[in-house]
């Protein structure tokens, strides 16, 4: 399951959807327009409750990276971790566009359990943009997949890996990521942006 703004429908899960279902998975995006941590926050419970995914993909922040007080948004996104329980999870950050006032920061400090995605850091290549200036183009939003993809791919645990028993461990999801580094979580160094 993939939750998310309008960044999410910015190219972004359209180019994530033939790789899901050359896998044979069931991917399912929920994506709603102006929409923010706060707002995604009371319902996320009953979404996985109902769609009981193996995965759960967050793209959230970008309605929120003017804003003046991002700490105030730190407990909707620890109550939308919270909702996931123990499934694994990637919350993947918006590509700036601008400065933001301290959103991303707020996410990493507060995502735990789920993994981050920092696409400013992870995406290597230039995100083409559209006429807004704000919002990837289908070739941008092709860009931020197929960086996010690669990095998914090679997070994710594999069947050879064993549990702390020493034993495959059968319960996994398909989608179990490896632990990441705890810098992952923590605030970010300043970035030079263009």
């Amino acid at each position: 399951m993939h939750i998310g703004d309008s960044f999410t429908l910015a190219g972004f899960a359209q180019a994530l959807k033939p790789r899901m279902k050359a896998l044979g998975a069931r991917y399912e995006v929920k994506s709603e327009q102006s929409s923010y941590t706060v707002t995604w926050a009371p319902k996320m419970e009953l979404l996985v409750a109902n769609t009981q995914p193996d995965l759960v993909i967050i793209s959230l922040g970008a309605n929120e990276v003017a804003n003046t007080d991002p700490p105030a948004h730190g407990p909707a996104i620890r109550r939308l971790v919270k909702s996931i329980g123990k499934r694994p999870c990637v919350w993947v950050t918006p590509p700036l566009w601008r400065k933001d006032t301290g959103i991303i920061d707020v996410i990493r400090e507060n995502s735990a359990p789920c993994r981050l995605f920092d696409s400013d850091t992870l995406v290597r290549a230039p995100i083409p943009r559209q006429s807004d200036h704000i919002h990837p183009n289908d070739e941008g939003g092709a860009v931020w997949a197929e960086a996010f993809w690669n990095w998914l791919e090679a997070e994710r645990a594999r069947d050879s890996e064993l549990d702390a028993a020493g034993q495959p461990d059968a319960g996994r999801s398909p989608w179990a990521l490896r632990a990441g580094p705890a810098e992952e979580h923590l605030r970010r160094p300043a970035l030079a942006m263009p």
